[in-house]
């Protein structure tokens, strides 16, 4: 129960760091978390009642929910100009994994597969605090951090137009 705790505070704490001082991506990402643990814990209450999160069988609800929020980052660590995102992809695709292989392995103990979804939810959240300083020190250090890679339309910035000389 200690686990659980600690995870929710390190969670607000780390998405509410991220949407306040975070650049875009921070912030995409922040939101991505809030939304995937908001809907797994519905899941865990809606389809396994008392059984929620004791990782004896496989969650395919939550590996749905798991793999959607995958996709979610590595759409931000493609259009991002940050490094972290891919960090941030590849620590969750691990957790994704863990439930392949419990899939794949039912025999795998449940011990086992909730090592998997903590290596891939604890660290993840001290790299999103961890990126929010960065960008805050950027923004300090040059006044600017661009968001978008420059292959992202919107982050390209636009020309003025200068007065014509005669």
């Amino acid at each position: 129960m200690i686990r659980i705790l600690f995870f929710y505070v390190l969670l607000l704490a780390a998405c509410g760091y991220a949407g306040r001082r975070g650049g875009a991506p921070e912030r995409c990402v922040a939101a991505a978390l809030i939304a995937a643990t908001l809907a797994t814990w519905a899941a865990a209450i809606g389809f396994h009642g008392s059984r929620a999160g004791h990782f004896i069988e496989v969650e395919y609800v939550v590996l749905a929910i798991d793999a959607l929020l995958v996709l979610v980052l590595l759409a931000v660590a493609l259009c991002a100009d940050r490094f972290w995102p891919l960090w941030m992809t590849a620590l969750h695709a691990f957790g994704v994994v863990g439930h392949v292989a419990k899939a794949i392995a039912p025999e795998i103990l449940p011990n086992v597969y909730q090592a998997a979804h903590v290596f891939s939810a604890y660290p993840g959240l001290v790299l999103l605090i961890w990126a929010t300083r960065r960008h805050q020190l950027r923004l300090r250090r040059t006044g600017h951090d661009a968001s978008w890679s420059i292959c992202w339309r919107p982050s390209i910035p636009r020309r003025r137009r200068s007065a014509p000389t005669v």
